[in-house]
């Protein structure tokens, strides 16, 4: 403890006072010392202490005026890319496409009837076609279009659907045209042509769905494998006006390939097959074709048709 009896210095004179002395004995001027204490820092009110909603707000306006500043600059990438495009470049892809449409003869009306079934949208050119009628061997008679080849045969041979059969003929059509492929779309079958056999099974028959099913099974095994794509049951083949028809069979399917429309007739126990292969391109012909068959059971004296 400081001694009270140690002399204090006057600040005003000098004089030596006591530190019990509060004023000075000479001059009279206070001795009280005031203690001056380091003045306060001021509270922190700045954004990051003070207010958590202004807080908020700062950083919400920082991250806007950098998303401004990113858009900004691919703004200006943008604007400088699309200018380096020249006319040439552009139109140069133009006559890209203009030369992929001439690929395909008058695509645009071929694309414009595409959508339209194929009944409708062919029969234009099937109205003015001429047709010609033969009568073939095995009381077959079939009308075709006139520009289709006729090959008249009698061959024995193991088929595609494993029956050994009895090939009476073939027809053939002309050269598919690149506007009857388009449309044929899409198919697997890339032939030329379109063809028909018609082939006679010699060995009699009386379980028509258990043969049918045996020649489905071997084209299959034949071809390794077949998507089917139709099955029709109630085609009646040979139909007029006072009979009813033949029982037959169609299916249709696609190997990896070759696309086929296989009818199979069941007159009286004698299996006919009548053969298409490629059948897209000319599809209106084909069931004019087939739908003009008539058959007359050459053992039977009776003509179930007129």
């Amino acid at each position: 403890m400081p001694d009270e009896n140690v002399a204090d210095l006057c600040p005003g004179c000098g004089t030596p006072n006591t530190r019990k002395n509060q004023f000075c004995s000479e001059c009279g001027k206070s001795l009280v010392r005031t203690t001056i204490s380091p003045r306060a820092s001021p509270p922190q009110t700045s954004a990051d202490t003070g207010n958590p909603d202004k807080k908020r707000r700062n950083n919400l306006l920082i991250a806007g005026a950098a998303i401004f500043m990113l858009l900004l600059v691919i703004a200006i990438y943008a604007s400088g890319t699309l200018s380096s495009l020249s006319p040439q470049s552009i139109a140069g892809d133009s006559r890209k496409n203009t030369e992929t449409i001439k690929d395909i003869p008058n695509q645009q009306s071929a694309a414009t009837t595409y959508q339209v079934p194929a009944t409708v949208r062919t029969s234009a050119m099937t109205s003015t076609i001429a047709k010609t009628t033969a009568v073939l061997s095995e009381g077959v008679t079939i009308t075709y279009p006139s520009d289709w080849e006729k090959e008249e045969v009698s061959e024995t041979s193991l088929r595609d659907y494993g029956r050994v059969t009895t090939n009476i003929a073939n027809f053939y059509s002309p050269d598919i045209t690149s506007d009857r492929a388009y449309l044929a779309q899409p198919n697997v079958d890339t032939s030329s042509y379109t063809s028909l056999s018609i082939d006679v099974d010699p060995n009699p028959v009386s379980e028509f769905d258990q043969y049918f099913n045996l020649v489905t099974i071997a084209l299959q095994k034949y071809y390794g494998h077949i998507d089917i794509t139709k099955h029709n049951y109630q085609l009646k083949i040979s139909q007029t006006d006072t009979f009813q028809g033949y029982e037959s069979y169609q299916m249709d399917f696609d190997t990896t390939n070759m696309r086929g429309s296989y009818i199979f007739t069941n007159v009286d126990g004698t299996i006919y097959i009548f053969a298409f292969k490629n059948p897209s391109p000319y599809s209106t012909e084909v069931q004019d074709i087939y739908k003009s068959i008539k058959i007359v059971n050459p053992e039977s004296p009776e003509q179930k048709h007129r």
